[in-house]
């Protein structure tokens, strides 16, 4: 059985087609790579996963996700989904970062929203995410910001905020862009 299914999903913008007759089928522990020229919708078709469209954005075809139907799913049982079920490494760490936020409080807060956690577990939780992901505590403290960090370590952030729940699911739109070759 599928854990993703998309079958059809096409998807317009006003009156722009961006995406006709997209299928791929994803099965639960699959690696499955999206490959494609700049502008063909790869993103499009993750953030069309995700339900993060565009106001005018028209999608129609079927989206299913461990059985739920995510073109009709509600909000609500979006953002349940988004982080726990479902995480994304999206493709710009710095526009999908807070700039007003810690790194400790952004990795800690879906944490938090999905388990309720306390401060102190979710942070705990956090500190060994950002460990896994190559930025160990002696020298990026929860407490940095992301304009203290360069474009590969904000990517990790972006990656251990992805991971930290455990989803069944990680979609990753060109999470590699911003690391450096040797990572």
């Amino acid at each position: 059985m599928s854990l993703l299914d998309i079958e059809n999903l096409s998807l317009t913008i006003g009156d722009t087609q961006i995406l006709k007759g997209v299928e791929l089928s994803v099965a639960p522990g699959e690696v499955m790579g999206l490959v494609g020229e700049s502008g063909s919708g790869k993103s499009m078709t993750a953030l069309t996963v995700m339900q993060l469209l565009p106001h005018a954005a028209r999608a129609s075809g079927r989206v299913t996700f461990d059985g739920i139907d995510i073109l009709a799913a509600t909000e609500d049982q979006m953002c349940a989904l988004r982080g726990d079920d479902i995480g994304m490494v999206f493709q710009e760490p710095m526009t999908a970062l807070n700039p007003v936020k810690t790194i400790g409080e952004q990795v800690a807060e879906g944490i938090r929203w999905h388990t309720r956690a306390s401060r102190a577990e979710a942070e705990d939780r956090a500190r060994k995410m950002l460990d896994r992901v190559g930025l160990p505590e002696a020298k990026f403290p929860l407490s940095r910001y992301p304009h203290e960090l360069s474009g590969g370590q904000r990517q990790r952030v972006v990656i251990a905020i992805a991971c930290a729940l455990k989803p069944k699911l990680l979609i990753a739109d060109e999470p590699t862009a911003a690391l450096d070759v040797v990572l």
